[in-house]
């Protein structure tokens, strides 16, 4: 499978919960569609293409297709499970659904009001 050097990283996020949150001088490898290999530039392993980002930060991606204006609790254990190859591991939506059936009714209202005010 073909691999690219990603390099000239300013900064690179890895959301790695039990290591190294940010490299500065960055370097990653991608083989396919994942991620094989992340440290600093000059510990990079030649690979069959390379991309220079010009400095510029790089951070994981991650895709919410869909918001809420007010929800109860948080998904940071199930992205942490995710980032070491453990899907739902944490509970899945079903989280942040019964973090939300279990609040009361003010604190929802209070939390649209903040958020109506912010957008004013």
């Amino acid at each position: 499978m073909a691999t690219t050097l990603i390099t000239n990283i300013g900064e690179l996020f890895t959301s790695d919960p039990e290591g190294q949150l940010t490299i500065e001088d960055a370097a990653l490898v991608v083989e396919g569609a994942h991620v094989a290999w992340v440290g600093s530039t000059a510990g990079a392993p030649a690979a069959d293409e390379m991309v220079d980002v010009g400095g510029r930060t790089v951070l994981p991606g991650f895709v919410d297709s869909h918001s809420h204006l007010v929800f109860a609790g948080d998904r940071a254990q199930e992205f942490a499970a995710r980032m070491t190859g453990t899907p739902y591991a944490a509970g899945g939506i079903r989280t942040t659904v019964a973090a939300t059936r279990d609040d009361h009714e003010d604190i929802g209202r209070e939390l649209a009001a903040a958020i109506e005010r912010v957008h004013r």
